[in-house]
């Protein structure tokens, strides 16, 4: 993959605060010669309209592949809320499968034969050993918890039934509901 450059527009070497007024008046609705005018009076330095009109365009570039991640992360958001048991590494996942299985069905034809088919199996590969492996840690984890659980349990209802036989019961019983309903 080739290495991005760094940029050396005039823009880019402009002191923080009026490059900030320039990348806002991109945002809005200055035209490229009103923006290089602003610059010219500001810094006595001439910039072309197309020189303007490059950064802007990264600008947005910029600008819109933060919304797409912002939006990205909303999504998840929202999938972990309406699932509290949900992680958000899980979120990640079904979304890039959602987005891996709807890449597949709009390829078209000719693309698939241009597709080199041993890079495809293994980024398919590497997706599936993501998943898996997620999978591997949420068992060990759940199995962890368990036993902690117990432990817990154990002592402190050992405690109870010698001190409190009553309470023992009430809570042993609250909780075997409570995991229940959580399973």
């Amino acid at each position: 993959m080739p290495r991005k450059r760094r940029k050396h527009s005039i823009i880019d070497k402009l002191p923080p605060e009026l490059k900030a007024t320039v990348e806002e008046m991109m945002k809005s609705d200055f035209t490229y010669q009103e923006i290089a005018d602003y610059i010219k009076a500001q810094t006595d330095k001439d910039i072309s309209i197309t020189s303007v009109w490059r950064y802007a365009s990264s600008l947005n570039e910029s600008v819109e592949t933060l919304r797409m991640a912002q939006e990205n992360f909303r999504v998840i958001m929202e999938e972990i809320n309406k699932y509290p048991a949900l992680d958000t590494s899980e979120g990640i996942i079904r979304l890039l499968s959602h987005n891996v299985l709807e890449s597949i069905q709009n390829t078209p034809e000719e693309r698939w034969r241009q597709l080199d088919p041993e890079a495809l199996l293994k980024q398919a590969t590497a997706l599936v050993k993501a998943a898996s492996y997620k999978k591997n840690l949420d068992v060990k984890n759940e199995d962890i918890l368990s036993a902690g659980f117990e432990q817990v349990k154990t002592m402190v209802f050992e405690a109870m039934a010698r001190e409190r036989p009553d309470l023992y019961k009430e809570v042993a019983m609250f909780l075997n509901e409570k995991r229940s309903e959580d399973q």
